[in-house]
């Protein structure tokens, strides 16, 4: 459809409730659990204020919006839902589509008072809506012509076309029109939602505000310097504006720690009510007072002045001097500097598989409050750049060992040998209780430097359930350390042993000869080795008998199916034969020998059993 000129006579539209006022950003407080603070301060007064908050963030900001009003006066936030074009609309009488349709807007509006213009024609009254009609021109095609009743009950047509003008004359109907144009162009800018803070107070006054919205983790990025005092540690932290608004002269505060941050669901629709998070939280940044703290230090570069506090979980950096950064931007700078002792050392961690140990540098947090995490770069004087690692967030003194390169001077081997000991045994009610001693040594072969003689810290890890049999090492959290000389161009080996004692329980009726064998070559007291040994040779003649009283049986039922197959013949012959007499003479032959196939199979159950006592009064008595 071609476009159509058309002009709305909508006289005084409302104004918005609030002006163009926007609050002034004081101070932010990044943390690290993903969130900025933001304090600000704002003229509020009959029109109230005017908080352009992202879409994404608003969830936030109403869970945590804080208000310091010194009227008194009972604060009201107002917004487009997240419905606002959809709510909009079901109380229009047309669908978004007919404000970029004009035939659909004039046939959604039928009835409602218009003067329609074109070239000079001008014709008011009631809309009846349009049709097409033939076009003055045969190029042209879809001509449209709107159709109006007039105060006289006349009905006129008037193209609809680039050259018409439509105009509402009801204030309700352009009402309407303007509600959902305005309704659309709130949807356009999705990205962002309109806040306006009102109170009951329309006294001009100024208030304090304070919200929190995510916000990318500040970083630390570490540099360690070799000085005249030992390590100069000096941390840069790398900010970035993307709160939306301009900081001009802003207190900025950088948070470190475990503090909990939910992500309430308060401006979305719920189709179910269910607990998402505690609206009421409060945020443990805010709940400490600064605690100064004076950093002085002699270097060729200065850092930003801070003041220090820390919590139960979390410590903050607070920038004396002000930020000013745009909304977008990043700065980075130095606002934290100590100096320690230069505890330098080559170290290799045990069980790492690794060939070359790692130049390494044990630090102390010497502060009273956490060091944030962060990358670390290591300058030497005479070398420069010496490695990067990573820095953990540490406690107040917190330990910990960060590795920078490897020391391809040396070279380690490692190797593990596992021993196995019977150290005592004994019987507890038939039970055979052994205690064996697991012995692992572990050697590690040390080649030295060419150029120099090297101390090697063997950082060995701690292993659950074994003791430490080597003397001369310090035991920390998870490992124990070894401090080796090793000089130049020498071999050196190390040897660190660690044992367990472990306790078996064996019930020694339950075993056969192989166990027995076993259990016997290994215990080191002579009457239990014996006692094992006769058990032993008991244990192999009830193998013996059992195997006898399984032959004995097969032997009685063989004979038995003899028998019968040999009576069965006789009387089917019936007759007094010699063959038949011989096979009666077989018959009571094989009867002695089930006998004593019967006589040998219950001396050997008897046997049997007389071996099963004697066992269990042995084990009894032991």
């Amino acid at each position: 459809m071609r476009i159509v000129s058309i002009g709305f006579v909508l006289g005084a539209i409302a104004a918005p409730a609030f002006a163009d006022q926007r609050p002034e950003v004081q101070a932010v407080t990044l943390s690290t659990a993903g969130l900025v603070m933001i304090e600000a301060q704002a003229e509020l007064g009959r029109d109230g204020v005017r908080l352009p908050i992202r879409r994404a963030d608003i969830n936030d900001f109403l869970k945590s919006l804080r208000l310091s009003d010194p009227s008194g006066g009972v604060p009201m936030l107002s917004m487009t839902g997240p419905g606002g074009v959809e709510d909009v609309f079901a109380a229009l009488p047309f669908s978004p589509d007919a404000l970029t349709d004009l035939r659909q807007l004039v046939d959604a509006m039928i009835g409602a008072p218009v003067t329609a213009e074109r070239r000079g024609i001008s014709v008011s009254g009631d809309l009846m809506g349009t049709r097409e009609v033939p076009c003055a021109q045969e190029y042209q095609r879809g001509c449209i012509a709107v159709a109006v009743l007039g105060s006289g009950r006349e009905i006129r047509q008037i193209l609809l076309d680039d050259a018409t003008e439509l105009h509402f004359s009801d204030t309700t109907d352009q009402d309407a029109v303007a509600r959902g144009i305005a309704a659309l162009r709130d949807a356009g800018r999705a990205l962002m939602l309109d806040v306006s803070l009102t109170s009951t107070e329309t006294s001009p006054r100024e208030i304090g505000l304070g919200w929190l919205q995510p916000a990318p983790v500040w970083k630390t990025a570490w540099r360690a310097e070799d000085g005249a005092n030992g390590l100069e540690l000096t941390a840069w932290a790398v900010i970035e504006n993307t709160t939306g608004q301009d900081w001009d002269a802003v207190e900025v505060t950088l948070a470190t720690g475990a503090v909990q941050a939910l992500q309430a669901q308060l401006y979305d629709r719920l189709d179910a009510a269910r607990k998402l998070a505690d609206t009421t939280m409060a945020s443990a940044m805010m709940e400490s007072a600064p605690m100064a703290r004076g950093m002085a230090f002699d270097s060729a570069m200065d850092i930003a002045p801070v003041s220090m506090d820390d919590g139960d979980s979390f410590s903050r950096f607070t920038l004396s001097t002000p930020v000013t950064l745009r909304a977008g931007d990043m700065i980075s700078l130095p606002f934290l500097r100590e100096t320690l002792e230069d505890a330098r050392l080559t170290l290799y961690r045990g069980g790492s598989g690794a060939t070359h140990p790692s130049i390494a540098i044990a630090f102390e947090n010497p502060l009273p409050l956490r060091l944030p995490a962060g990358v670390v770069t290591l300058y030497e004087e005479g070398r420069g750049h010496a490695g990067d690692a990573m820095i953990p967030e540490l406690a107040p003194g917190a330990h910990e060992v960060i590795e920078f390169a490897r020391d391809t001077a040396m070279q380690v081997q490692e190797s593990e040998d596992d021993t196995q000991v019977v150290q005592s045994g004994r019987m507890v009610d038939g039970v055979l209780v052994v205690e064996e001693r697991h012995e692992r040594r572990t050697s590690y072969r040390v080649e030295g430097a060419p150029d120099a003689d090297r101390a090697l810290t063997i950082s060995h890890p701690l292993r659950r359930g074994w003791d430490m049999q080597t003397s001369g090492g310090e035991t920390g959290f998870d490992d124990t350390r070894f401090l080796v000389d090793v000089p130049a161009d020498e071999i050196v080996t190390q040897d660190v042993v660690e044992q367990r004692i472990t306790s078996t329980r064996v019930a020694l009726l339950d075993l056969d000869s192989d166990a027995l064998a076993f259990w016997s070559t290994r215990l080191p007291d002579p009457e239990l080795r014996a006692m094992l040994e006769e058990i032993q040779t008991l244990r192999a003649q009830q193998a013996e008998l059992r195997r006898e009283i399984t032959r004995q049986r097969a032997l009685e039922a063989q004979l038995i199916e003899d028998q019968e197959r040999l009576v069965g013949l006789i009387v089917q012959l019936g007759d007094d034969s010699p063959a038949t007499r011989e096979r009666r003479t077989r018959v009571d032959v094989i009867e002695r020998e089930i006998e004593q196939a019967r006589t040998a199979r219950d001396d050997a159950e008897t046997r049997q059993t007389e071996i099963e006592d004697t066992l269990r009064d042995m084990l009894r008595d032991s």
